[in-house]
């Protein structure tokens, strides 16, 4: 199954930032490709890199200081991982937004297999109470994710192939761009799918059950 998601959707551009500016109120979005149309090939709305990338071996604290967070699955299920900020003006409530739409479609066997957790990218303004209040807003259950440490941080960004930067203007203004993308983990620590900004939920939700369906033939 691995290798036709690869045929189907195998991404070849460049990364793109999803910039996302706090007095702008605009953001950008990343290009996906979606997958190909092959007689025995599924196709997929998200996409995976070449080879996938693995994130086993990260873990990361949880913002209510009960322990760190293995960014693999329980076994027969999913992790969804987004790397945000509690400020974003757009890409990060949409991307929620969505997330919590996915949950609410699929069949509460299906949803109860997934874990959701956002990783805030901006520590210094998203103390524990305020990304755990951010995300569970959208998420009852969502993990928040926040360290104080920006080469942990860093680290477990590149793993996952995402970017972000936290900057000041000239006029004393906090700047923040980052990847949109939202990602999928397996049992096994790979990342088995990542959707781009602006991936209808619906198309998510059917990338998801199609996963946890392979997910629970490996376990």
């Amino acid at each position: 199954m691995r290798n036709a998601r690869l045929l189907a959707a195998v991404v070849t551009g460049a990364l793109v930032l999803g910039a996302c500016s706090d007095d702008s109120g605009t953001g950008g979005a990343t290009d996906g490709a979606a997958g190909t149309e092959d007689s025995d090939v599924q196709t997929y709305s998200g996409y995976v890199v070449d080879p996938p990338n693995e994130v086993g071996d990260i873990v990361l604290p949880r913002a209510d200081g009960s322990g760190d967070f293995p960014m693999s699955a329980a076994e027969g299920g999913l992790n969804l991982i987004y790397f945000g900020y509690t400020f974003c003006p757009d890409v990060c409530p949409t991307t929620m937004s969505d997330v919590r739409k996915v949950l609410a479609d699929l069949p509460e066997e299906e949803a109860d297999r997934i874990e959701v957790a956002m990783v805030t990218i901006d520590p210094a303004r998203d103390t524990d109470e305020v990304i755990t209040s951010y995300l569970q807003n959208f998420v009852e259950d969502g993990i928040a994710l926040r360290t104080e440490d920006p080469d942990q941080l860093r680290a477990a960004a590149d793993a996952f192939g995402a970017d972000y930067e936290v900057s000041t203007n000239d006029e004393g203004e906090i700047e923040v761009s980052h990847t949109g993308e939202l990602y999928a983990v397996d049992q096994n620590g790979t990342v088995v799918m990542q959707w781009p900004f602006g991936t209808d939920f619906e198309s998510t939700t059917r990338d998801i059950r199609s996963l946890l369906a392979e997910a629970q033939a490996s376990a």
